[in-house]
């Protein structure tokens, strides 16, 4: 007789706060470290690629409770209607991260300065990350994020027909005809959107999500460090974005380390061969190590 017991749903460690929103507290008695790094996160902030499923999600969430068990956990999703259709709506949407954040970190009880002591670590994924990311600077204002790492993954990039379209591709059908006949629709929304950016219809959303985060005066004031992860081989976001991102941030006096993979798709990086090299990137990015 086939039991009756619900399958536990991927995420039912956190406790849900919004739609979009969710939080991990851990137990008060965690287990040791498997690792021994130099300190652990005050406070962990994941933000996963549009439409991640749950159970994607939680294969980056349960590597980050085993190598800081004592670290709380803030996720915050991607939802494509919101990143697609309302924008401008995603600083309201991540806002419950906001009393999490001051009750670990009270406004003008950090100092934002370069040289500190990072204490949040923060963890982006795709331009869905991103525009999290940079929205949250703005719920936060005037306040600013503590002392932080950035651990960006296939990310930013830059409004171009052909990577468009591979976004919109991404809920089409996995196969057959009908993911087929979704190809002209795909160029076709794509086409729309690259046409209303250059004729100032639309807003370049993506452009100024990435913007955010090299701006130093503004939301971002407390990144201490930050690490890209990024592939020739990526569709949906071209590694040349992602290099002039990077350079633009040197410019502006961030310290930027440039990882490379060979071989792997949009945020796949750390599945494979590539999940040793990707999961030992995170701990030297918090750590401030160097290979």
């Amino acid at each position: 007789m086939a039991s009756s017991t619900p399958t536990p749903k991927p995420l039912a460690f956190m406790e849900t706060l919004s739609p979009i929103v969710s939080f991990y507290q851990p137990p008060p008695t965690a287990p040791t470290p498997t690792t021994t790094p130099t300190s652990s996160p005050k406070l962990i902030l994941f933000a996963s690629w549009t439409g991640a499923q749950d159970m994607h999600i939680a294969k980056y969430l349960a590597r980050y409770r085993t190598l800081y068990p004592s670290s709380p956990i803030i996720l915050i999703k991607s939802p494509p209607h919101l990143l697609t259709l309302k924008p401008h709506t995603l600083p309201s949407a991540v806002s419950p991260a906001v009393p999490i954040i001051h009750s670990l970190f009270p406004p003008g009880t950090t100092t934002t300065t370069t040289t500190a002591k990072p204490e949040l670590l923060v963890h982006i994924l795709s331009n869905g990350g991103s525009s999290s990311l940079a929205s949250l600077y703005t719920a936060l204002s005037p306040a600013t994020l503590p002392p932080h790492i950035t651990f960006i993954d296939s990310a930013p990039s830059e409004i171009g027909l052909h990577t468009s379209a591979q976004f919109f591709m991404a809920f089409a059908p996995r196969a057959g005809l009908l993911r087929a006949l979704y190809v002209p629709l795909a160029y076709l929304l794509a086409g729309v959107l690259v046409g209303g950016v250059k004729a100032g219809v639309l807003v370049e959303w993506i452009k100024v999500w990435g913007d955010m985060h090299n701006d130093r005066e503004g939301g971002n004031r407390g990144e201490v460090r930050r690490t890209y992860v990024y592939s020739e081989e990526d569709r949906l976001v071209d590694y040349r974005c992602v290099e002039r991102h990077a350079a633009a941030a040197r410019e502006l006096g961030f310290e930027v380390r440039m990882e490379r993979f060979v071989g792997t798709a949009h945020v796949l990086h750390a599945r494979g061969e590539g999940e040793g090299r990707y999961w030992g990137l995170v701990k030297e990015t918090w750590e401030g190590a160097q290979r």
